[in-house]
């Protein structure tokens, strides 16, 4: 049975799975022009209440924004996240260990949602 969510999805968690469909984003784009896309997942409340959550992203900003991360977070976003390899892969091919490949991965990730979703952050909404 699949569990319910009960509170949002952190943005930067978000974020990490769309920078995973990256290419595939890509390739929609030049195959049919689609560079908006939505997510959109529900909450519940402890009485079943729910709430819809929806977040749009742009494939624009998701590209601009990699610029903006240092160069070791880029290239373990990249390597870890967008070319899905392993961790260990990566630590090799970046001459680090599997915790700092995580490490840069997960403060890029956050960097990126405190970036791309700073207007909500500014209008109040989570």
């Amino acid at each position: 049975m699949k569990k319910e969510l009960n509170e949002p999805i952190p943005k930067h968690r978000i974020l990490r799975e769309v920078y995973r469909h990256y290419c595939e984003f890509k390739q929609l784009f030049a195959d049919e022009g689609i560079h908006v896309i939505e997510h959109s997942y529900w909450t519940y409340d402890e009485d079943g209440n729910k709430d819809k959550h929806t977040i749009t992203i742009s494939l624009w900003d998701l590209h601009d924004a990699l610029e903006t991360l240092s160069a070791r977070k880029r290239e373990a976003v990249y390597y870890n996240v967008i070319l899905d390899k392993k961790q260990k892969e990566v630590a090799d091919i970046m001459g680090i260990t599997t915790v700092s490949v995580g490490q840069y991965v997960e403060q890029a990730m956050m960097q990126l949602a405190e970036e791309y979703f700073a207007e909500e952050a500014q209008n109040g909404v989570a």
